[in-house]
């Protein structure tokens, strides 16, 4: 006669013991913040300069990762920003919305805007972008969008 043990989850307790060792050991509260800068090639950024000089250079390709760094030196990673939208705004002034983990020098990302001489626009945002993958998703990737009907709209 084989008796069945229930299954064992080893790691189930992990997580809250995780959690409790960060609030116990004085880990800072993590809270939003803003930040200004430009975004860079994270090579240009250690070696302390600004490239590359356009914004399609070849230097791009050689790139591993493209960084916001501040006017007076140092620099953050953009941990949750596609490269896409990191390249397109290469070397532009950007102001970034999100919470800083300070020992990685990482910041999760709520809103990337661009200065575009009128002030920020917004180009990336988590929301925007499960939307946009939403949109591909139920639409297909040739789809137009939505036209809004403007007589509905003032009802």
């Amino acid at each position: 006669m084989s008796t069945q043990r229930p299954l064992q989850r080893p790691l189930a307790g992990l997580t809250s013991c995780i959690g409790l060792v960060a609030l116990l050991s004085g880990t800072p509260a993590l809270a939003e913040t803003t930040i200004e800068g430009r975004i860079n090639g994270l090579r240009c950024a250690e070696g302390g300069h600004v490239c590359p000089l356009e914004n399609l250079d070849a230097h791009l390709s050689f790139e591993l990762e493209l960084v916001l760094q501040l006017s007076d030196g140092p620099y953050y990673f953009l941990s949750n920003v596609p490269r896409d939208t990191k390249v397109r705004h290469v070397r532009k002034q950007v102001r970034v919305i999100g919470t800083v983990i300070e020992p990685h020098r990482w910041i999760s990302v709520d809103r990337l805007l661009v200065e575009d001489g009128d002030g920020y626009r917004e180009v990336w945002s988590p929301q925007a972008q499960q939307q946009a993958f939403e949109d591909i998703y139920h639409r297909g990737w040739d789809a137009t969008p939505p036209v809004s009907d403007p007589v509905s709209e003032r009802r």
